[in-house]
């Protein structure tokens, strides 16, 4: 069934786990998965983990190389950075693009010399991150919002000139973690001509503790609800999730379930299609297969 769609996943974590010495064969995201359909890009992020946090140009440098090395068959490769830990200056930010990354988080789930992260109430988009924010936006780079708090989150709203995006993000008013975008955040993104990928983490799906594609697609359902046609995309975080994953979606080659169970919920044929890859394809300004 898989041939029957294409993808743009617009977040895994793959490359450093690759960096760190992982098997590619072993991930949850795989070339010989992505290359079952009919068309796959991939945007694969540069995790600066607070362990890394001191020396993240060195970080994003050894990770950026395994990109450069990549067998990537006929998958469509982006780069991006989660956790801009690396970024002291607009100048980073024009080298970053320089490297290829075309999509920037400005951090994790602390808040750093940028803006403040979901694990952190306090702290909102610093003048620094506005300048970053901006310059991104001049450069064409994808502003993402995912992990970032509420503050933060408004603050980008505020100063971004162009779309923003939430990569990785699901909804929280079908499942209320704090990692999770609030109807009004799905609206302000919507209305910038961004997009919100959906997670398949399964603690941002359900808190029952477990998952499956049809968690996933009520998420979707709800962003539907809300005008979110052209809005919604997926950000699976294969790879990111330390193993925990739906039941019936184990790796990028199960991703048509979650299609399928749109498709069974009277989802038309063009909708999915704009949800698993033109949605995010616009947004980063890639033409499709």
């Amino acid at each position: 069934m898989q041939d029957k769609y294409s993808v743009f996943d617009a977040h895994c974590d793959t490359l450093s786990l690759i960096a760190d010495g992982a098997s590619e064969e072993r991930c949850d995201f795989t070339i010989a998965g992505a290359e079952r359909y009919r068309g796959y890009t991939q945007v694969f992020a540069c995790f600066i983990a607070p362990e890394h946090r001191e020396n993240a140009m060195k970080r994003f440098e050894r990770i950026a190389d395994c990109f450069d090395r990549l067998r990537r068959g006929r998958v469509r490769a982006v780069l991006s950075v989660e956790s801009a830990d690396m970024i002291r200056s607009e100048e980073d930010v024009d080298y970053l693009y320089s490297r290829g990354v075309r999509c920037i988080s400005l951090t994790w789930n602390h808040a750093n010399r940028l803006a403040g992260g979901a694990y952190d109430v306090s702290s909102g988009l610093t003048e620094l991150g506005r300048a970053v924010v901006r310059r991104m936006g001049k450069l064409g780079i994808v502003t993402d919002v995912s992990h970032l708090n509420d503050r933060s989150f408004y603050d980008v709203v505020s100063a971004a000139e162009g779309p923003i995006s939430a990569t990785h993000s699901n909804s929280r008013a079908v499942c209320p973690h704090r990692r999770n975008l609030t109807d009004e955040m799905f609206s302000l993104i919507r209305d910038s001509g961004g997009c919100a990928g959906i997670n398949l983490y399964p603690p941002f799906l359900t808190d029952s503790g477990s998952a499956c594609a049809a968690d996933a697609a009520e998420h979707i359902m709800h962003w539907l609800e809300l005008g979110g046609e052209n809005a919604v995309g997926i950000g699976a975080d294969f790879d990111g999730t330390d193993g925990r994953l739906p039941r019936d979606i184990r790796g990028c080659a199960d991703l048509y379930r979650l299609f399928e169970e749109l498709s069974a919920r009277g989802v038309t044929d063009s909708i999915i299609e704009k949800i698993s890859h033109k949605n995010f394809e616009r947004v980063f300004g890639i033409r499709g297969e």
